[in-house]
């Protein structure tokens, strides 16, 4: 799936969402713009103008009432194409270039590039033939003698005006641009490193925070724990009270973790109901202990599911980070040493396993030394 693509999805900030907040500000800013130059219309006897203002504020109005209702977005935004392009050129052509209606076609095919279509086949095309028609307009209307001839300052206030507010509506374009360039890559990078389904650190992200963690770490000589916490029997979970059930169990588990750990530590799912837990500044009796709350808590949290409570247990395997006769000096000391606390904290955890599951389980070296 493309950048553009995923920007497109209705989970995902910009695309169509973007598109119908622009169009809802659009609509009230044009509305309000309209009754005044119908205002102004009037007082000076252009009654075609006048008209014409009228009923833009009434098109207006109908595509803000659409946009709310999430109803015939594309539809209200050609609707509005076709209103500035007729209108502009029927202003030029009543009042002449120099009142500078004209350059409100210049705003539209910056804004055709964030419409609702997505395939660049129609794009493309729309904002040439909208390019064509600006250029068609400048040749024929460009020295044209105007239908209203006005007085001279009204005409230059109105060019000013015009200029000044296009100018004005394509700086809050580029802001909207901006905001959505930075909303979506935060949001990409937020779906890039949490897990969907709990909202935890997945497994690449928690790889790289605890490559610097490790590293900090040993520069500093601190003790760092590892809890590889696995759900007993998940499978038979998802057998007997199927997978949204099983979804649930692993939410609750996320749930029970995050409010067992402190707010430094991290919790990231592992795969599957494989869960790991990094205890930055933890020796391995502090680990332990908090195993044991995590062990106790899920043991006594049952998830209900329809007029069934579903108990869970967990068995828990904790590796600590050996500092003793490690070099300094080795470049890819880092990542080697992760994977090692991982799968001494693995292997402990399967150990727990063979023993009856629903315990906690040190790594081997360790729990000799206990």
């Amino acid at each position: 799936m493309s950048l553009y693509s995923t920007l497109m999805e209705p989970g995902v900030i910009g695309g169509e969402r973007m598109f119908r907040k622009l169009m809802l500000q659009v609509s009230v800013l044009a509305s309000v713009i309209h009754i005044a130059f119908a205002v102004l219309f009037f007082t000076y006897d252009i009654v075609p103008l006048a008209i014409v203002n009228i009923f833009s504020v009434l098109l207006y109005m109908t595509v803000f009432v659409l946009i709310i209702r999430r109803r015939l977005i594309v539809i209200s935004w050609l609707a509005v194409v076709v209103e500035i392009v007729v209108h502009a050129t029927l202003a030029v052509y009543l009042l002449g270039w120099e009142s500078g209606f004209h350059f409100y076609a210049m705003m539209i095919p910056p804004v055709m590039m964030v419409s609702p279509f997505k395939e660049s086949m129609i794009k493309v095309p729309m904002v040439a033939g909208m390019m064509v028609l600006y250029v068609l307009i400048d040749h024929e209307l460009r020295g044209a003698q105007p239908v209203y001839l006005l007085k001279e300052s009204l005409l230059n206030s109105l060019y000013y005006f015009n200029l000044v507010l296009v100018l004005i509506s394509m700086v809050f374009l580029s802001g909207l641009y901006y905001r959505l360039v930075v909303e979506n890559a935060a949001r990409l990078q937020q779906l890039a490193t949490t897990d969907a389904l709990t909202g935890l650190h997945n497994r690449r992200c928690v790889q790289e925070l605890a490559e610097r963690e490790i590293k900090n770490h040993r520069r500093h000589g601190l003790p760092l724990s590892v809890l590889m916490c696995d759900l007993d029997n998940f499978k038979r979970v998802n057998d007997l009270f199927g997978h949204l059930a099983g979804d649930r169990v692993l939410r609750n588990f996320s749930q029970v973790l995050n409010q067992q750990v402190r707010a430094g530590d991290l919790v990231a799912r592992w795969g599957g109901e494989e869960f790991l837990v990094l205890l930055p500044s933890t020796p391995l009796a502090e680990a332990q202990a908090v195993a044991e709350r995590v062990r106790q808590h899920i043991e006594q949290a049952p998830v209900t599911m329809a007029d069934s409570e579903i108990y869970t247990t967990t068995t828990i395997g904790i590796s600590e980070l050996a500092l003793e006769g490690v070099s300094l000096t080795m470049g890819n000391l880092a990542g080697d040493c992760f994977e090692q606390l991982v799968a001494r904290a693995d292997d402990a955890l399967y150990q727990g396993k063979a023993n009856g599951r629903n315990c906690i389980m040190l790594e081997p070296q360790a729990a000799c030394e206990h």
